[in-house]
């Protein structure tokens, strides 16, 4: 029996050997390969894979289907993060790109991403042609060997030398601390900037349990890199995920700093100091600095669902400055359609090269700038199945005018509930997609707030639907038993 294969926000993803096996990889390689025939000229398929488990085995796997298929393979000569593949697929013009990886998930999964032409993700209309495929013609395979060694690295390399101020970068004195997370990022970043005192890259060695600790750059997986920052007095530390493309930081004192103020920082070197045009695009679980930021350098703004895919898909038909979404992954549309851990880590290098003050200083002259900012997200669990409309309606119902005792300015039902006040602060509560709980995000300018509206979260998602209304009407008489059919 077929295994159901779905393409989640980034790929498909699921357990070594229970859903992510070898058939399972070919039926879907072989059905990307059915829909490429028909929409594709190019007959030429880059494949890239990361550090965990076997993912150059299923590289190898992937590779035979496209070529039983009559495509051309290259397959990279050793693990990469996404944004590598995808320069190269954009570069070489290639009809896709398949990369091995399951991003920042635990190291029991892995994942199967499809990097487009353009240079960054699929469409979810591309991916949902493909699930309805899967299972349709056999499998083809080749003959294993008859793909090329595919040169990724020094095709990413010249991209950053040409978007990079690489002197700025390499004339900071203090140490900087960069955490690998056990993904190709250290290597890739040593090999770029060359072997330095001053950069000390730890947990850089490839490891297919990745220390014990998910490969996700977020605040309770990142002690290490808190405490390495601290012991050897660093200017900076970041960390990327497992396939590169999530980057997390952290300041000199130590500091994690949250997506809601790393993509303001970023956003505003790019616009002020790089003197970037074009539209600013965030996800709607993302903040106010980002909007004000724009307003000041009459940049064009957009929030969209939650989900990187929906930045890239504005990035392919529009000028795109700068996209975010807040687990970490940032993009300058107008170099290239793709979120880049090391990207923005060099950026945030460069920036504090420019201004040389230390990145505390930096991020409390934003704060001063344009507003403070703090932020909180807690997981809700659910104890029963929800139905999104009925759900977002039994919400939207229940806020009434204001909350936490301010007015509230508008409600946005995109991607769940956003609630934004009249002072800027907001709550969104979002259900997860796979898991039974609901997500829920804060920022404001007062911490206080923050944990009033989260709250106030609490008590909307765990109010109950009202009761079905009863069928038949009260009398004295005994309800007839019906006859069995």
């Amino acid at each position: 029996m077929l295994q159901e294969i779905k393409f989640g926000t980034d790929g498909w993803r699921a357990v070594i050997g229970d859903g992510f096996t070898f058939q399972n990889l070919k039926n879907a390689v072989q059905a990307t390969c059915d829909v490429l025939r028909k929409t594709s000229k190019s007959r030429l398929i880059i494949i890239g894979y990361d550090c965990r488990f076997f993912s150059n085995r299923f590289a190898e796997v992937a590779a035979q289907v496209a070529l039983g298929n009559g495509f051309k393979v290259e397959i990279a000569s050793e693990p990469i993060g996404s944004p590598v593949l995808s320069i190269a697929v954009k570069e070489k013009k290639a009809a896709l790109g398949f990369m091995i990886t399951a991003s920042h998930n635990p190291s029991q999964f892995n994942g199967f991403k499809l990097k487009g032409p353009q240079g960054g993700s699929v469409d979810v209309n591309f991916t949902k042609t493909i699930e309805d495929r899967i299972g349709i013609n056999e499998v083809k395979l080749g003959k294993g060997g008859l793909f090329k060694k595919a040169d990724c690295e020094n095709r990413y390399f010249k991209f950053l030398r040409k978007v990079v101020n690489v002197n700025a970068v390499k004339k900071i004195k203090s140490p900087v601390v960069f955490d690998a997370m056990h993904s190709p990022g250290g290597i890739l970043l040593e090999k770029f900037i060359g072997k330095q005192d001053r950069i000390k890259i730890i947990n850089k060695n490839p490891d297919p349990l990745f220390g014990g600790i998910n490969p996700e750059p977020i605040e309770q997986n990142l002690h290490s890199l808190i405490e390495t920052v601290k012991e050897t007095k660093a200017a900076a530390g970041f960390a990327v995920d497992g396939d590169c493309d999530r980057i997390g930081v952290v300041d000199d004192k130590g500091r994690y700093l949250p997506p809601h103020t790393v993509m303001p920082l970023i956003l505003l070197h790019l616009l002020e100091n790089r003197k970037l045009k074009g539209k600013v695009i965030q996800t709607v679980s993302m903040g106010y600095l980002p909007q004000r930021i724009a307003k000041e350098f009459k940049a064009p703004y957009e929030e969209v669902a939650v989900g990187f895919k929906n930045i890239a898909a504005k990035m392919h038909h529009e000028k795109v400055a700068f996209g975010g979404e807040e687990s970490g992954g940032y993009g300058v549309g107008i170099w290239f359609p793709e979120r880049d851990g090391i990207l923005c880590a060099l950026l945030i290098l460069e920036l504090m090269s420019l201004k040389k003050r230390p990145l505390s200083v930096l991020v409390d002259e934003l704060y001063q700038r344009f507003g403070a900012s703090h932020f909180k997200r807690v997981d809700f669990p659910l104890d029963r199945k929800i139905d999104l409309p009925e759900w977002v309606q039994l919400i939207t119902t229940n806020i009434g005018q204001d909350l936490a005792g301010k007015p509230i300015r508008n409600i946005n039902s995109m991607d769940g509930v956003k609630i934004t006040l009249e002072d800027d602060s907001w709550v969104l509560m979002r259900p997860s997609g796979t898991e039974p709980l609901v997500r829920t995000y804060s920022e404001s300018p007062s911490s206080q707030t923050v944990n009033e509206l989260l709250a106030e979260a609490d008590r909307l998602i765990h109010i109950k639907p009202p009761p079905p209304p009863k069928s038949g009407k009260k009398s004295g008489k005994k309800k007839e038993k019906k006859k069995p059919r």
